[in-house]
């Protein structure tokens, strides 16, 4: 029995089970997967059951065309014995980057600004979204998704918590398909889904509603915001590449002019 539980916990940690798990996630067939890699479906069984290994390009083929993060990616090649293609960079390497996106915090003010990385951890702020977070009760915790979980709907300072909380967690599963699985996300979607009523996870979208927008509760004023977001894929840091940077801008004049009253300047 102890045998058998250690195989297994072993196969979970082959380049094989990585790759079923992958190809499981963006819903293709040994053979639909095969085709589009112009290999034979019976090496993709192999590989899948330990019996053949991918060459360093193959594998670097196969997660191109998955469209995996560079972090799987390295993932990958460590579990199939090659060095990491991407590799952490320094901060004077990545000093272009870096000023860009302080750049990008600080021309949005007076409206809120963050950087996530892909597990949603709060990176940086810029002062108007510090001040929000202090006042949603959120700034004691490093993950965005888990304050919401923490968060009780009925005290909430956010008034559509529920509509915030079912666009996040779509948000979530469409990150965990796209990366080709991530064990922290998939256990922060879980949390968060428990949070919501059983077969509650539809979004009420009312048909003269531009943007899905959050609404907070803030000195006694409902401000309104939507979010646009940056990604840096292009950036060949593992870490920083999966960073995004979150631009809230007012839903409404209403909340253009509560922001612009209190932070400008």
């Amino acid at each position: 029995m102890q045998r058998s539980h250690s195989y297994n916990q072993s196969m979970k940690n082959t380049f094989g089970s990585l790759l079923r798990k992958w190809r499981k996630q963006r819903r293709y067939s040994q053979l639909q997967l095969a085709t589009e890699l112009d290999i034979s479906s019976k090496h993709i069984s192999f590989i899948e059951t330990g019996r053949s290994m991918p060459s360093r390009q193959c594998l670097l083929k196969i997660g191109s065309f998955l469209y995996l993060s560079k972090q799987e990616i390295n993932r990958g090649l460590y579990a199939a014995g090659y060095a990491p293609v991407y590799i952490k960079l320094s901060t004077d390497d990545l000093k272009p980057v870096l000023k860009a996106i302080d750049a990008m915090l600080a021309n949005h003010m007076p409206y809120p600004a963050l950087v996530l990385n892909q597990y949603w951890d709060v990176v940086q702020v810029n002062e108007s979204a510090q001040l929000l977070l202090v006042g949603l009760g959120f700034a004691s915790h490093k993950n965005l998704v888990e304050a919401i979980i923490n968060d009780q709907p009925k005290t909430s300072k956010i008034i559509n918590w529920r509509e915030t909380a079912l666009a996040i967690l779509e948000r979530l599963r469409h990150e965990i398909t796209i990366i080709g699985g991530s064990q922290r996300l998939e256990e922060l979607e879980k949390k968060l889904s428990n949070q919501l009523k059983p077969l509650d996870d539809i979004i009420n979208i009312e048909a003269k509603q531009p943007v899905l927008s959050i609404s907070f509760r803030l000195e006694n004023q409902i401000v309104s915001f939507f979010s646009i977001i940056s990604e840096l894929s292009n950036v060949q840091d593992p870490t920083v590449s999966e960073f995004k940077v979150e631009l809230m801008f007012p839903a409404d004049e209403m909340s253009e002019n509560y922001y612009k009253k209190h932070y400008a300047g």
